[in-house]
């Protein structure tokens, strides 16, 4: 665990340096989102994407949007908590 810290804190670093915090946040967005969604809704959901506070999920099953549509601000709550703020403002579906 305290291995995973100082990857992310070397990892953010560099992504400073070279202007590209978004690319930090993406990677950390994603990860919380899959680690929240477990392995099958993960294995329904083949792209994960973030940008400005936008997380888009393209998901792969029909059944799957119409329930992420009625738990979308449940899922945003999650994120934000597990990222520590307010990193998540919309969640959109595809």
């Amino acid at each position: 665990m305290q291995e995973d810290r100082a990857l992310d804190y070397y990892l953010n670093r560099a992504f400073q340096r070279l202007d590209l915090p978004d690319v930090a946040s993406e990677i950390k967005v994603e990860r919380v989102y899959r680690q929240l969604a477990g392995e099958l809704i993960s294995k329904l959901t083949p792209k994960v994407m973030y940008h400005e506070g936008e997380l888009k999920l393209k998901l792969s099953s029909p059944a799957l949007k119409q329930e992420m549509l009625m738990r979308r601000e449940s899922l945003m709550q999650k994120m934000n908590e597990s990222l520590g703020g307010n990193i998540v403002r919309r969640v959109t579906l595809l």
